[in-house]
C-alpha cells in the first residue's frame, strides 16, 4: 500500500549525531524534514527538491527551539553514513522488486512530508532501498554517501 508518515530513522543511530544548530529564520523544518547546513547563512536549512546536500533530518520542529534550548538553536540529526537506515513513506506500494534499487525523494505538497519517490532514478536519485515492509508501506533506505554533507566527518 501506498502510505504518508514523517521519515525517521529506523536503524543505525549509532552512525547518527544529534548537533545544535541555529535553525535557517526562513525556514520552517518539521519532524522528517531533509535539511542541510547553509554555510553561507551558518544555519541549519530545509532541503529543496533533489537536494545535492543532506546533513541529516529533523526529529522535532524547528521553531520549537527556543523551547528546548537556552541559545534557541534546534537539535538535528546528523546522518554522518550509510549504516544509518531511514523510514520513508510513498505514493507507490513497495515491493521486493524495489530492494537494491536507487530512488529521489520528494517533499509531499500537503503534509511536508519527505517521501521515497520512484519517478526519480539515475541522477536524480539520493536514496537506496535497503528493505521493504510492503503491508505497511515503508521503504527502508539509506542516503547515498555522495549526498550526505558530514559523511567525512565520521
Amino acid at each position: 500500500m501506498a502510505s504518508l508518515f514523517p521519515a525517521y530513522v529506523a536503524r543505525g543511530h549509532e552512525d547518527t549525531v544529534n548537533v545544535d544548530y541555529p535553525p535557517a529564520s526562513d525556514a520552517h523544518v518539521i519532524p522528517g524534514s531533509f535539511w542541510f547546513y547553509d554555510t553561507t547563512g551558518n544555519d541549519a536549512n530545509i532541503c529543496g527538491a533533489d537536494p545535492a546536500l543532506i546533513a541529516g533530518i529533523s526529529e522535532i520542529d524547528s521553531d520549537q527551539g527556543e523551547e528546548i534550548t537556552p541559545d534557541g538553536y534546534a537539535p538535528y540529526r546528523v546522518i554522518l553514513g550509510p549504516k544509518c537506515v531511514l523510514a520513508l513513506s510513498s505514493a507507490t506500494t513497495p515491493a521486493q522488486s524495489h530492494v537494491g534499487d536507487q530512488y529521489g525523494i520528494t517533499k509531499d505538497a500537503t503534509t511536508g512530508y519527505w517521501q521515497l519517490d520512484t519517478g526519480k532514478t539515475g541522477s536524480d536519485a539520493r536514496v537506496l532501498v535497503r528493505s521493504v515492509d510492503i503491508a505497511n508501506g515503508i521503504f527502508f533506505c539509506s542516503v547515498l554517501n555522495d549526498q550526505l554533507q558530514f559523511a567525512t566527518v565520521a
